[in-house]
């Protein structure tokens, strides 16, 4: 429990302040609240565990810790007098740990700490082992999904409609259509990946948008679009979930973008080619969400933590994106990039091709700029190089690296309000 922070939450200046000091003497850091709001608030901002009297008036412990626990599991601790067996009993049901009589004892709140710390380390031990079970049974479903073909991915509905919209003109010019499609990871891969079937298939891979669109043509993109639109196209219910995909949407756009602007400027790559790596190199982030999204929806509730999704998502979107690379024949390059983007390895080079491994320099550029812009929904940073280090891999200058940096804030602050 050291450097823990623990809520005091009792009204009574004399009782609150005795135990301050006992958590104190204990390496612990306190927090008060006098009142059931300010204890909402506090547990809302994040404490370890809390010590309570029940019986105090202004804390309505009666209503506080039904409330408390439909948000929050902190382990309880009652401190009170006087209390009756209808009072334990109560407070057992709704998180109590341990029950103290006042006046307080050094001993005794030593011992509820050691109590609640044993407590928290096993509820961790059975989460990790209930969560590991859970995650390797989705994998086994995921995995099955993709060998099946059962392959769909989220879509910004308002990407979906404006495409719709320039269709609507079948004789619309081939750059309207592209720029449109360069907006949505999810209707690029469609694309890209219809138009390397054997039903569209020509010579040679594509692994471009205006040769996509080229060799589909206007009238079968807006078939492929009316065709998805009349299945329903797949909508996130839970909040948390269509918060994550927002901001997954920007920031893959926005590395895409970035990507491009890279290449460009250094002049590494061609620059089409660099947009639809940068859109696509993160693509199993995308097919995992929605993987899980319809699951949950499925079974009617979330089945891990949203932060045990991302966590998931995390672990393996490189290994799901080699698969889908692979699913839709996008060729050698856009695998190794999929699978081996964050494998500091690779980026030394001594199994790769020197050129493959300047592209991923180009796409890590694209993701960095992107997340240290503040555009990202993972709470800790992926691994990667520096952008220093990537920029000195391409040898990019440095009057090019400002006008980077530059363009990465205007593309976040475009995509705000998206």
């Amino acid at each position: 429990m050291a450097r823990r922070t623990v809520l005091i939450a009792d009204p009574d200046p004399a009782a609150a302040e005795q135990l301050a000091d006992m958590v104190q003497t204990l390496g612990l850091r306190p927090v008060r609240a006098k009142a059931a709001k300010e204890v909402i608030a506090l547990c809302r901002h994040g404490v370890d565990c809390m010590f309570i009297d029940i019986k105090a008036p202004p804390l309505k412990a009666p209503s506080l810790l039904p409330e408390l626990r439909k948000h929050s599991q902190i382990p309880v601790v009652v401190v009170t007098t006087d209390g009756s067996k209808q009072d334990v009993v109560f407070a057992m049901r709704h998180g109590c740990v341990d029950w103290i009589d006042k006046p307080l004892e050094e001993a005794k709140v030593r011992n509820a700490l050691k109590r609640i710390a044993r407590e928290t380390r096993r509820q961790a031990a059975d989460a990790q082992e209930k969560t590991g079970n859970q995650t390797r049974g989705l994998i086994k479903e995921i995995v099955e999904k993709i060998r099946d073909g059962n392959i769909a991915l989220p879509e910004m509905p308002k990407v979906v409609d404006e495409l719709r919209a320039v269709l609507a003109d079948l004789t619309v010019e081939t750059e309207a259509v592209i720029k449109v499609l360069e907006k949505d990871p999810s209707l690029a891969a469609r694309m890209i990946a219809t138009a390397n079937t054997a039903a569209y298939g020509g010579r040679g891979r594509i692994t471009d948008l205006n040769s996509a669109v080229t060799r589909l043509g206007n009238r079968t993109i807006d078939n492929l679009v009316q065709t998805a639109a009349l299945q329903g196209m797949f909508t996130f219910r839970s909040p948390a979930f269509k918060q994550v995909f927002r901001d997954m949407w920007k920031a893959q756009f926005m590395s895409a973008c970035l990507c491009r602007d890279v290449a460009r400027e250094c002049e590494v790559g061609d620059p089409d080619e660099m947009y639809l790596l940068g859109l696509m190199h993160n693509i199993g982030e995308l097919f995992l969400l929605r993987v899980f999204g319809e699951l949950f929806q499925r079974h009617n509730n979330q089945v891990l933590s949203m932060n045990d999704v991302l966590g998931v998502i995390r672990e393996w979107h490189c290994v799901f994106g080699e698969g889908l690379m692979k699913k839709w024949d996008m060729g050698d390059t856009f695998m190794t990039i999929a699978r081996r983007h964050h494998d500091m390895e690779a980026y030394r080079g001594d199994d790769l091709d020197p050129q493959v491994v300047k592209l991923m320099h180009v796409v890590n550029l694209g993701d960095q700029l992107t997340e240290v812009a503040g555009v990202t929904y993972y709470a800790k940073a992926l691994p990667g190089p520096s952008i220093q280090d990537s920029y000195d891999a391409i040898g990019c200058p440095m009057d090019k690296r400002d006008t980077l940096r530059i363009r990465a804030e205007e593309m976040r602050d475009e995509l705000r309000n998206a």
